[in-house]
């Protein structure tokens, strides 16, 4: 993650507008990849504090969790801090190049109207999104059906999750409260980062069908967690193909980053919720589930 923020921090703001003086410096570079250190370097202390208490307070609970978790489960608190962080990159680092004039494939919107976009009246009626959330349907039941046991939602009796047990639906709501946030970041922390970030930089620097295809390869390479595993190298292939489509839409809405990040929200819940729903044991948190008998 750090090197990807930092190939995204390598497009310097003077090649966009030599003319305009750099904001007042408060450190090294170092401090940009701090949690908010970009917005204490651009002076923007209240966001800054933000950004810093929210990703420390995130990390914190993610590592108390950390000694709860069992094997296989998601640390979702963990996720959400590496997901925070990130925004808090791209938010300082879209304001420096703001004020340098950059409005070439740069998405203006403020964090706070793209992190409203997956529940945006506009992108849950816009037919791609409901589009690719109905390809995630689709997708997972042909993926998890022909492997599911047989034991479906009705069969579970409890789950239990980074040391907290629940009935079936206590355990449902718990792990609805944890999976829409961890997909909801993902869609807005990833989208800023691959879309907003390297495929927007490395169009302007390689052309755009090159810098296209390239932040789409390396999201897919982001999503090979197991190279050893044949089923790890079809995700990172799936992955590939869907950060295509996703940077063809980014380019095709005029490098706004509203519809892609409602896409992929939409993508990752609906994905979770249906393999859940089919096979609660392959459910995407890695939750442990007993059957009653």
């Amino acid at each position: 993650m750090l090197l990807l923020l930092a190939l995204g921090a390598g497009r310097s703001a003077a090649d966009d507008s030599a003319a305009v003086p750099p904001p007042p410096r408060r450190g090294g570079w170092w401090i940009w990849f701090l949690p908010g250190g970009g917005q204490f370097w651009l002076g923007q202390t209240g966001a800054g504090i933000r950004y810093a208490a929210g990703t420390v307070g995130l990390a914190g609970w993610g590592a108390w969790a950390e000694n709860r978790r069992s094997t296989g489960e998601t640390n979702a608190p963990l996720v959400w801090a590496q997901q925070l962080y990130v925004v808090s990159f791209y938010d300082a680092r879209r304001d420096l190049l703001l004020r340098y004039g950059a409005t070439d494939r740069l998405d203006p919107s403020k964090v706070s109207t793209l992190a409203a976009a997956p529940f945006s009246p506009r992108y849950l009626l816009d037919p791609w999104v409901i589009g690719f959330a109905a390809a995630a349907v689709g997708i997972n039941a042909l993926s998890v059906r022909p492997h599911a046991p047989g034991r479906g939602f009705r069969a579970v009796r409890s789950i239990s999750y980074l040391g907290d047990g629940y009935n079936r639906d206590g355990g449902t709501a718990a792990l609805g409260a944890y999976w829409i946030p961890v997909s909801w970041g993902a869609g807005e922390a990833e989208e800023m980062l691959f879309r907003g970030t390297l495929q927007a930089d490395w169009e302007g620097k390689w052309g755009t069908v090159p810098g296209w295809l390239a932040a789409s390869g390396v999201f897919g390479l982001c999503h090979l967690t197991h190279p050893r595993r044949a089923e790890s190298w079809e995700q990172a292939g799936f992955a590939t193909l869907a950060g295509l489509w996703l940077g063809w839409r980014y380019q095709r809405t005029g490098y706004r980053l509203g519809e892609p990040i409602a896409s992929h929200a939409w993508f990752d819940i609906a994905a979770g919720v249906t393999a859940f729903c089919l096979d609660p044991e392959e459910n995407p948190l890695g939750a442990k589930i007993r059957f009653g008998f």
